[in-house]
């Protein structure tokens, strides 16, 4: 590596946030002159790990549940972007010891600049009327944490949205009409949503850029801004044939989930539907999250996205 470039340890380099860093970077010189990438996995000989090891990413191991083997794998560098997995373990409690393992490691060994991947506080969003938001409310403890113990680290926090990928799980057909079904008050309720990995890495990176002048923002990171009344516009339009969305009771969307998600997974689709995700009005602040994308990003709108990912099947 350039001793005049800086080091940016990136987790999750296999997957959907990290992978997209990686993409980001690769195909800019301006941003390859600056910096060199590591990328953190659990098995640097996969297929994935040795093909950015081919494109000239280090690829190291780590465990995020062994802190020495976060400390190693991040030594030397400069910024370092953190992401934890509450899916892999189903414990809010391992996913931020996790966290925090990445922050300790990244404030003992003197990086400078850790962008970590968080999300709203639900509990706190909806004064503790949704309680059981784990996947949310772990990585917004860890963000707090970060933040009050910090000291002269920059840190920032990248928030994505709801994964477009969900939109396209959610449309099935009832009686033999294709129906976006959720227990939403209106058609009409602000939906955001994210290509996690062809923008993540455009929001990531430009945090990075921001430096100092990133330091304690929270990044609320949204491909678009929708609404499930322009969802089913758009997709009747990419399918041809007509999509409808109906506004059905929480129970009825939960009937058929596993118990041990059913609380998790419903109070996340009210936090949307009664809280706009972020926050209410948080759609009409959004330029305040742009200002940190890579000069010249373009994100993803969901015409474009739905058109590029199908069939629909219906």
């Amino acid at each position: 590596m350039s001793p005049t470039k800086r080091l940016l340890t990136i987790f999750g380099a296999t997957g959907n946030q990290g992978g997209s860093i990686l993409d980001v970077f690769l195909a800019s010189p301006d941003l390859q002159n600056k910096y060199a990438l590591r990328g953190i996995t659990r098995d640097p000989s996969s297929a994935k790990s040795q093909a950015l090891a081919s494109k000239g990413i280090e690829m190291v191991k780590a465990e995020l549940n062994d802190a020495d083997s976060v400390k190693s794998a991040i030594a030397g560098s400069y910024g370092v972007f953190g992401v934890t997995d509450f899916w892999s373990v189903m414990d809010q409690n391992i996913e931020i010891q996790q966290g925090k393992n990445i922050f300790q490691a990244s404030k003992d060994s003197g990086v400078k600049h850790l962008v970590f991947s968080a999300l709203p506080y639900a509990e706190k969003l909806t004064a503790g009327k949704l309680p059981h938001v784990d996947h949310f409310d772990g990585k917004a403890k860890v963000a707090e944490y970060i933040e009050a113990n910090k000291k002269d680290m920059w840190a920032s926090y990248f928030m994505p949205a709801m994964f477009v990928t969900f939109a396209k799980t959610q449309v099935k057909p009832i009686d033999g009409i294709p129906t976006l079904a959720m227990p939403f008050p209106s058609d009409s309720i602000a939906w955001p949503l994210i290509d996690p990995r062809a923008d993540s890495g455009k929001y990531i990176m430009g945090i990075f850029e921001g430096g100092a002048e990133a330091n304690g923002t929270y990044v609320h990171a949204v491909s678009t801004w929708t609404t499930p009344r322009q969802i089913v516009a758009d997709l009747s339009e990419v399918v041809g044939k007509e999509v409808v969305f109906k506004t059905i009771t929480g129970d009825e969307w939960a009937k058929d989930l596993p118990q041990h998600l059913k609380a998790e997974l419903l109070e996340t689709m009210l936090l949307v539907g009664d809280y706009s995700y972020y926050g209410p009005g948080a759609e009409k602040k959004q330029a305040e999250s742009d200002r940190w994308l890579v000069p010249g990003a373009k994100k993803t709108d969901f015409t474009g996205w739905a058109q590029s990912h199908g069939p629909w099947g219906f």
